[in-house]
């Protein structure tokens, strides 16, 4: 397999998000193979992911021929490795390796999912809602989803540990016992807060609390996943297999949440999911919802597969799945089974 040209550019959207992970957030990969195959992807890094893909991914990824896509995920992570392995340099990686994946399969006449696995595919799987505010969370019981986890940014870093119980107990008499409720953190509190919040919460069967401190306090990481009451998720914002290999053997989370369009692509996450098994981890990748994650998850978790809602303001693609009240449905085209909407180019 030979690539003869990569774009990449950042489409705008409405009401996306007004900071970094807008303005070093989404981008469209596009290659074109030899034989004329289109693949697409969606990487991050913004305007300086796009520059990395012009220059330094480029000077390997049009130059090299490989038979798979890993061939091609190692030529860029070897050519980048003074200065790539964590931040924009995967993000814009991922991008490109996703664009391969689905050019790949094409090629092949097969989905992503058929390349994984012999194994039928699931109707559906199981998706959470992730919300921000009661409005949305009121929503999302009201049509009847399976999961709900809470964005609990909004309260602060240091907040009282009865505020968020009140709310964590308010959603479980809506919710019922028989459905998840998760926290998500966003790195906004420290050890002390997370035990006692943890604490605060324990009767009420809570999957997990996410990215609870930074993501690079991995001390912290691993004394709360070795105290805390309640299971701890991160690696949304960790990179390569690399960095999940650092976080298994350091005990640091309960649960590993990789974004594929940042970690470094479908080729990383297929080794994370490896890193996972081996050490006794649960994945459930962040944006699992969307039309990239969803094989994976589909192929590589036949236990307890669960993908997270798609970002309503992520727009640019055709073909993104289709979410019903039992769930998400898993794309059967070729490639990622997606094309860029013409206003997007």
């Amino acid at each position: 397999m030979k690539i003869k040209s990569m774009t990449a550019w950042q489409p705008g959207f409405k009401n996306a998000p007004g900071d970094w992970r807008m303005s070093l957030g989404q981008i469209l990969v596009e290659v074109e193979t030899t034989d004329g195959t289109v693949g697409v992807g969606v990487g991050g890094g913004g305007k300086a992911g796009i520059h990395v893909i012009d220059t330094v991914l480029s000077e390997c990824v049009l130059v090299g021929e490989y038979e798979t896509p890993n061939g091609f995920h190692k030529a860029m992570c070897d050519h980048t490795s003074f200065y790539g392995r964590k931040g924009i340099v995967p993000m814009a990686i991922s991008g490109v390796d996703l664009a391969i994946w689905d050019a790949y399969a094409k090629t092949m006449n097969k989905s992503v999912y058929e390349l994984l696995t012999d194994l039928p595919a699931p109707a559906v799987l199981p998706m959470y809602q992730t919300v921000f505010d009661d409005e949305e969370a009121a929503q999302a019981i009201e049509s009847g989803k399976k999961a709900v986890k809470l964005h609990v940014e909004r309260f602060g870093d240091r907040p009282e540990p009865c505020v968020i119980g009140d709310l964590v107990r308010a959603t479980r008499k809506r919710l019922g016992a028989d459905k998840a409720i998760m926290l998500d953190a966003f790195g906004r509190w420290d050890v002390e807060t997370t035990l006692r919040i943890a604490d605060e919460i324990s009767d009420a069967s809570v999957d997990w609390i996410e990215e609870p401190v930074r993501p690079d306090q991995l001390d912290e990481y691993a004394y709360l996943s070795a105290n805390s009451s309640i299971p701890i998720a991160g690696g949304e914002h960790e990179y390569l297999a690399e960095g999940f290999d650092t976080l298994a053997n350091a005990k640091a989370v309960n649960v590993f949440q990789p974004d594929i369009n940042w970690c470094g692509g479908l080729t990383s996450l297929i080794e994370i999911y490896n890193i996972a098994k081996r050490a006794g981890i649960r994945v459930v990748p962040h944006r699992g919802g969307e039309p990239y994650s969803l094989p994976a998850i589909a192929a590589l978790d036949r236990n307890s597969p669960l993908a997270e809602s798609a970002r309503s303001w992520f727009t640019c693609l055709d073909g993104m799945p289709v979410v019903q009240q039992s769930g998400v449905t898993l794309n059967d085209g070729p490639g990622f089974g997606v094309a860029i909407k013409p206003s997007y180019r």
